[in-house]
Protein backbone atom coordinates (compact mmCIF):
# COMPACT_ATOMS: atom_id res chain seq x y z
CA UNK A 1 0.00 0.00 0.00
CA UNK A 2 2.90 2.42 0.90
CA UNK A 3 3.99 1.79 -2.75
CA UNK A 4 0.99 2.51 -4.30
CA UNK A 5 0.81 5.86 -2.34
CA UNK A 6 4.32 6.78 -3.54
CA UNK A 7 3.22 6.17 -7.42
CA UNK A 8 0.08 8.69 -6.54
CA UNK A 9 2.45 10.77 -5.31
CA UNK A 10 4.64 11.01 -8.01
CA UNK A 11 2.06 11.03 -10.60
CA UNK A 12 0.29 14.13 -8.87
CA UNK A 13 4.11 16.02 -8.75
CA UNK A 14 5.09 14.69 -12.65
CA UNK A 15 2.21 17.34 -14.24
CA UNK A 16 4.54 19.90 -11.83
CA UNK A 17 7.21 19.00 -12.83
CA UNK A 18 7.17 18.64 -16.63
CA UNK A 19 4.40 21.87 -16.84
CA UNK A 20 7.45 23.75 -14.73
CA UNK A 21 10.59 22.70 -17.09
CA UNK A 22 7.82 23.78 -20.23
CA UNK A 23 7.52 27.19 -18.76
CA UNK A 24 11.29 27.66 -18.16
CA UNK A 25 11.31 26.50 -22.31
CA UNK A 26 9.15 29.83 -22.78
CA UNK A 27 11.19 31.64 -20.56
CA UNK A 28 14.31 30.82 -22.29
CA UNK A 29 12.77 30.91 -26.18
CA UNK A 30 10.88 34.41 -25.99
CA UNK A 31 12.53 37.23 -26.57
CA UNK A 32 10.67 40.00 -25.99
CA UNK A 33 7.44 39.75 -23.54
CA UNK A 34 6.62 43.27 -23.55
CA UNK A 35 5.72 42.94 -27.08
CA UNK A 36 3.51 40.02 -26.25
CA UNK A 37 1.84 41.75 -23.89
CA UNK A 38 1.29 44.72 -26.12
CA UNK A 39 0.18 42.03 -28.90
CA UNK A 40 -2.07 40.50 -26.78
CA UNK A 41 -3.85 44.20 -25.52
CA UNK A 42 -4.20 44.53 -29.92
CA UNK A 43 -6.90 41.85 -30.23
CA UNK A 44 -10.79 43.23 -30.77
CA UNK A 45 -13.38 41.55 -29.70
CA UNK A 46 -14.87 40.28 -32.97
CA UNK A 47 -12.04 38.20 -33.65
CA UNK A 48 -12.26 36.71 -30.05
CA UNK A 49 -16.14 35.81 -30.52
CA UNK A 50 -15.53 34.44 -33.96
CA UNK A 51 -12.94 31.96 -32.69
CA UNK A 52 -14.98 31.16 -30.04
CA UNK A 53 -17.79 30.53 -31.85
CA UNK A 54 -15.75 28.40 -34.13
CA UNK A 55 -14.44 26.34 -30.90
CA UNK A 56 -18.10 25.51 -30.15
CA UNK A 57 -18.56 24.08 -33.34
CA UNK A 58 -15.59 21.87 -32.89
CA UNK A 59 -17.42 20.89 -29.16
CA UNK A 60 -21.15 19.93 -31.08
CA UNK A 61 -18.71 17.70 -33.14
CA UNK A 62 -17.47 16.10 -30.36
CA UNK A 63 -20.65 15.65 -29.13
CA UNK A 64 -22.01 13.62 -32.03
CA UNK A 65 -19.10 11.71 -32.12
CA UNK A 66 -19.13 10.57 -28.59
CA UNK A 67 -22.95 9.87 -29.10
CA UNK A 68 -21.74 7.31 -31.40
CA UNK A 69 -19.07 5.94 -29.55
CA UNK A 70 -21.46 5.90 -26.55
CA UNK A 71 -24.26 4.23 -27.92
CA UNK A 72 -22.54 1.28 -29.78
CA UNK A 73 -21.37 0.37 -26.35
CA UNK A 74 -24.87 1.26 -24.39
CA UNK A 75 -28.25 1.04 -25.78
CA UNK A 76 -29.48 4.32 -24.55
CA UNK A 77 -28.88 7.05 -21.97
CA UNK A 78 -30.87 9.33 -20.10
CA UNK A 79 -28.23 12.45 -19.58
CA UNK A 80 -27.92 15.49 -21.34
CA UNK A 81 -24.79 14.62 -23.33
CA UNK A 82 -23.99 18.24 -24.64
CA UNK A 83 -23.82 19.32 -21.28
CA UNK A 84 -21.67 16.39 -20.47
CA UNK A 85 -19.44 17.13 -22.93
CA UNK A 86 -18.87 20.74 -22.01
CA UNK A 87 -19.11 19.80 -18.42
CA UNK A 88 -16.10 17.77 -19.52
CA UNK A 89 -13.63 20.12 -21.10
CA UNK A 90 -14.37 22.48 -18.15
CA UNK A 91 -13.23 19.99 -15.71
CA UNK A 92 -10.11 19.13 -18.16
CA UNK A 93 -9.28 22.84 -17.86
CA UNK A 94 -9.25 23.36 -13.82
CA UNK A 95 -7.39 19.56 -13.27
CA UNK A 96 -4.09 18.20 -14.11
CA UNK A 97 -3.43 15.38 -16.39
CA UNK A 98 -7.02 15.70 -18.60
CA UNK A 99 -8.40 14.15 -15.58
CA UNK A 100 -11.36 15.91 -16.61
CA UNK A 101 -12.28 13.12 -18.09
CA UNK A 102 -12.71 10.55 -15.11
CA UNK A 103 -14.65 13.29 -13.46
CA UNK A 104 -17.25 13.65 -16.25
CA UNK A 105 -16.95 9.83 -16.73
CA UNK A 106 -17.62 9.39 -12.64
CA UNK A 107 -20.94 11.77 -13.03
CA UNK A 108 -22.14 9.56 -15.88
CA UNK A 109 -21.67 6.30 -14.34
CA UNK A 110 -23.47 7.59 -10.68
CA UNK A 111 -26.35 8.69 -13.49
CA UNK A 112 -26.65 6.03 -15.59
CA UNK A 113 -25.73 3.31 -13.23
CA UNK A 114 -23.23 1.55 -15.70
CA UNK A 115 -19.79 0.42 -15.36
CA UNK A 116 -16.97 3.48 -14.92
CA UNK A 117 -14.54 1.50 -16.93
CA UNK A 118 -16.87 1.26 -20.00
CA UNK A 119 -17.95 4.80 -19.79
CA UNK A 120 -14.56 5.71 -19.54
CA UNK A 121 -13.56 3.36 -22.89
CA UNK A 122 -15.84 5.73 -24.44
CA UNK A 123 -13.58 8.52 -23.77
CA UNK A 124 -10.67 6.51 -24.49
CA UNK A 125 -11.74 5.51 -27.96
CA UNK A 126 -12.50 9.07 -28.53
CA UNK A 127 -8.91 10.41 -27.72
CA UNK A 128 -7.46 7.71 -29.73
CA UNK A 129 -9.23 8.45 -33.02
CA UNK A 130 -7.86 12.28 -32.21
CA UNK A 131 -4.35 11.18 -31.90
CA UNK A 132 -4.43 9.14 -34.95
CA UNK A 133 -6.85 12.38 -36.56
CA UNK A 134 -3.78 14.76 -35.60
CA UNK A 135 -1.30 12.72 -36.90
CA UNK A 136 -2.25 12.47 -40.20
CA UNK A 137 -3.07 16.26 -40.42
CA UNK A 138 0.68 16.84 -39.26
CA UNK A 139 2.07 14.27 -41.89
CA UNK A 140 0.04 15.57 -44.82
CA UNK A 141 0.60 19.40 -43.85
CA UNK A 142 4.12 19.12 -43.25
CA UNK A 143 5.39 18.44 -46.97
CA UNK A 144 3.75 21.45 -47.63
CA UNK A 145 5.75 23.93 -45.38
CA UNK A 146 8.64 25.58 -47.04
CA UNK A 147 11.23 25.45 -43.93
CA UNK A 148 10.70 23.23 -41.03
CA UNK A 149 14.44 24.06 -38.69
CA UNK A 150 15.15 20.94 -36.71
CA UNK A 151 18.39 22.42 -35.95
CA UNK A 152 15.87 25.04 -33.92
CA UNK A 153 15.42 21.50 -31.31
CA UNK A 154 19.19 22.32 -31.30
CA UNK A 155 19.46 25.43 -29.38
CA UNK A 156 21.50 25.37 -26.44
CA UNK A 157 18.91 26.65 -24.04
CA UNK A 158 16.77 24.31 -25.73
CA UNK A 159 18.86 21.55 -25.33
CA UNK A 160 19.61 21.92 -21.71
CA UNK A 161 16.37 22.16 -21.02
CA UNK A 162 15.29 18.53 -22.72
CA UNK A 163 18.56 16.97 -21.51
CA UNK A 164 16.74 18.03 -17.69
CA UNK A 165 13.42 16.33 -18.78
CA UNK A 166 15.14 13.06 -20.23
CA UNK A 167 17.38 12.86 -16.96
CA UNK A 168 14.06 13.34 -15.08
CA UNK A 169 12.01 11.07 -16.90
CA UNK A 170 15.13 8.02 -16.86
CA UNK A 171 15.39 8.53 -13.00
CA UNK A 172 11.47 8.43 -12.36
CA UNK A 173 11.51 5.01 -14.66
CA UNK A 174 13.79 4.07 -12.67
CA UNK A 175 12.31 4.46 -9.53
CA UNK A 176 9.42 3.09 -10.33
CA UNK A 177 10.80 0.00 -11.27
CA UNK A 178 12.69 -0.68 -8.00
CA UNK A 179 9.03 -0.49 -6.70
CA UNK A 180 7.85 -4.41 -5.75
CA UNK A 181 3.90 -3.73 -6.63
CA UNK A 182 5.27 -2.21 -9.65
CA UNK A 183 5.02 -5.74 -12.03
CA UNK A 184 1.51 -5.95 -10.22
CA UNK A 185 0.36 -2.21 -11.45
CA UNK A 186 1.70 -2.99 -14.96
CA UNK A 187 -0.45 -6.06 -15.30
CA UNK A 188 -3.48 -4.13 -13.87
CA UNK A 189 -2.98 -1.39 -16.32
CA UNK A 190 -2.42 -4.11 -19.44
CA UNK A 191 -6.18 -5.04 -18.00
CA UNK A 192 -7.79 -2.19 -18.05
CA UNK A 193 -6.28 -1.20 -21.51
CA UNK A 194 -7.79 -4.38 -22.94
CA UNK A 195 -11.46 -3.42 -21.10
CA UNK A 196 -10.61 0.35 -22.68
CA UNK A 197 -10.53 -1.08 -26.17
CA UNK A 198 -14.52 -2.39 -25.82
CA UNK A 199 -15.57 -0.08 -28.94
CA UNK A 200 -13.27 -1.91 -30.95
CA UNK A 201 -13.86 -5.86 -29.73
CA UNK A 202 -17.93 -4.42 -30.18
CA UNK A 203 -17.96 -2.41 -33.36
CA UNK A 204 -18.32 -4.35 -36.49
CA UNK A 205 -19.15 -1.00 -38.32
CA UNK A 206 -16.93 -0.06 -41.16
CA UNK A 207 -18.99 2.86 -41.84
CA UNK A 208 -18.91 4.07 -38.22
CA UNK A 209 -15.29 4.03 -38.08
CA UNK A 210 -15.25 5.76 -41.57
CA UNK A 211 -17.55 7.60 -39.85
CA UNK A 212 -15.42 8.76 -36.70
CA UNK A 213 -12.42 9.01 -38.38
CA UNK A 214 -14.24 11.50 -40.94
CA UNK A 215 -15.42 13.41 -37.94
CA UNK A 216 -12.08 13.40 -35.99
CA UNK A 217 -10.44 14.79 -38.76
CA UNK A 218 -12.85 18.05 -39.29
CA UNK A 219 -12.92 18.08 -35.15
CA UNK A 220 -9.55 19.15 -35.95
CA UNK A 221 -9.73 20.86 -39.01
CA UNK A 222 -12.26 23.14 -37.03
CA UNK A 223 -10.19 23.93 -34.35
CA UNK A 224 -7.43 24.33 -36.72
CA UNK A 225 -9.71 27.14 -37.80
CA UNK A 226 -9.63 28.75 -34.27
CA UNK A 227 -6.09 29.27 -34.30
CA UNK A 228 -5.90 30.76 -38.06
CA UNK A 229 -8.31 33.16 -36.74
CA UNK A 230 -6.06 34.34 -34.54
CA UNK A 231 -2.98 33.96 -36.41
CA UNK A 232 -4.03 35.77 -39.35
CA UNK A 233 -4.67 39.03 -37.40
CA UNK A 234 -0.91 39.03 -36.41
CA UNK A 235 0.93 37.42 -39.21
CA UNK A 236 0.24 39.61 -42.48
CA UNK A 237 3.43 38.66 -44.25
CA UNK A 238 2.39 35.30 -46.01
CA UNK A 239 -0.26 34.36 -48.25
CA UNK A 240 -3.54 32.78 -46.12
CA UNK A 241 -2.88 29.54 -47.64
CA UNK A 242 0.70 28.86 -46.71
CA UNK A 243 -0.62 30.05 -42.93
CA UNK A 244 -2.97 27.88 -42.76
CA UNK A 245 -0.64 25.02 -43.56
CA UNK A 246 1.58 26.15 -40.67
CA UNK A 247 -1.30 26.55 -38.96
CA UNK A 248 -2.41 22.75 -38.72
CA UNK A 249 0.97 22.11 -37.63
CA UNK A 250 0.97 23.72 -34.95
CA UNK A 251 -2.21 22.71 -33.57
CA UNK A 252 -1.77 19.39 -34.18
CA UNK A 253 2.03 19.15 -32.25
CA UNK A 254 -0.19 21.69 -29.47
CA UNK A 255 -2.67 19.10 -28.95
CA UNK A 256 -0.45 15.67 -29.23
CA UNK A 257 1.56 17.60 -26.15
CA UNK A 258 -1.25 17.12 -24.18
CA UNK A 259 0.10 13.08 -24.02
CA UNK A 260 2.63 14.80 -22.10
CA UNK A 261 1.87 15.09 -17.54
CA UNK A 262 0.93 18.76 -17.21
CA UNK A 263 -0.61 21.14 -15.06
CA UNK A 264 -4.60 21.88 -16.20
CA UNK A 265 -5.40 23.27 -19.41
CA UNK A 266 -2.13 21.87 -20.75
CA UNK A 267 -0.38 24.77 -19.46
CA UNK A 268 3.37 24.97 -20.46
CA UNK A 269 3.39 22.29 -22.57
CA UNK A 270 0.77 23.87 -25.07
CA UNK A 271 2.69 27.41 -24.96
CA UNK A 272 5.83 25.66 -25.50
CA UNK A 273 5.10 23.20 -28.16
CA UNK A 274 3.04 25.99 -29.89
CA UNK A 275 5.99 28.67 -29.90
CA UNK A 276 8.54 26.75 -30.87
CA UNK A 277 6.62 25.22 -33.80
CA UNK A 278 5.95 28.58 -35.17
CA UNK A 279 9.38 29.48 -34.58
CA UNK A 280 10.34 26.51 -36.44
CA UNK A 281 8.68 27.13 -39.51
CA UNK A 282 9.99 31.29 -39.39
CA UNK A 283 7.55 32.78 -37.20
CA UNK A 284 9.25 35.15 -34.49
CA UNK A 285 8.58 33.39 -30.55
CA UNK A 286 6.80 36.94 -30.09
CA UNK A 287 4.08 36.57 -32.81
CA UNK A 288 4.23 32.93 -31.71
CA UNK A 289 3.77 33.09 -28.39
CA UNK A 290 0.90 35.86 -28.94
CA UNK A 291 -1.25 33.29 -30.68
CA UNK A 292 -0.52 30.89 -28.98
CA UNK A 293 -1.25 32.19 -25.46
CA UNK A 294 -4.44 33.90 -27.06
CA UNK A 295 -5.89 30.73 -28.55
CA UNK A 296 -5.51 28.59 -25.22
CA UNK A 297 -7.40 31.20 -23.74
CA UNK A 298 -10.12 31.11 -25.84
CA UNK A 299 -10.29 27.41 -25.46
CA UNK A 300 -10.17 27.88 -22.03
CA UNK A 301 -12.13 30.28 -20.37
CA UNK A 302 -15.47 30.34 -22.28
CA UNK A 303 -15.80 26.67 -21.99
CA UNK A 304 -15.20 26.44 -18.60
CA UNK A 305 -17.41 29.80 -17.54
CA UNK A 306 -20.19 27.74 -19.52
CA UNK A 307 -19.62 24.44 -18.09
CA UNK A 308 -19.70 26.32 -14.40
CA UNK A 309 -22.89 27.74 -15.56
CA UNK A 310 -24.25 24.00 -16.33
CA UNK A 311 -22.62 22.98 -12.72
CA UNK A 312 -24.63 25.48 -10.88
CA UNK A 313 -27.72 25.20 -12.55
CA UNK A 314 -28.08 21.38 -12.37
CA UNK A 315 -27.19 21.70 -8.52
CA UNK A 316 -30.16 24.56 -8.11
CA UNK A 317 -32.86 22.29 -9.96
CA UNK A 318 -31.46 19.58 -7.58
CA UNK A 319 -32.42 21.69 -4.50
CA UNK A 320 -36.08 22.52 -6.07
Amino acid sequence: MKALNRIIKLNNLLPIIFSSLFLFGIYKIINDFGQIIDNISKITLPILSLATFIYFLSVILRYIRWKIVYLELFENYKFNMINETIIGYMANNLLPFRLGELYRVNRISKKEHNSFVRVLSTIFTERLFDVVALVLLLVLALPFVNQFDFKLFELSNTAIFISILIIISIVTLLFLRKIIFFEILIQKLIFLFNDLLSFFYECRSYKKYLFISVLSILIWIIESIVYYVIADYFILDISRKYLFTIILIVCSITNLSGIIPSLPGNLGNFEFFGTLSFLAMGISSSIGATVIIIVHLVLFIPISILGFIIISMQKLAQKK
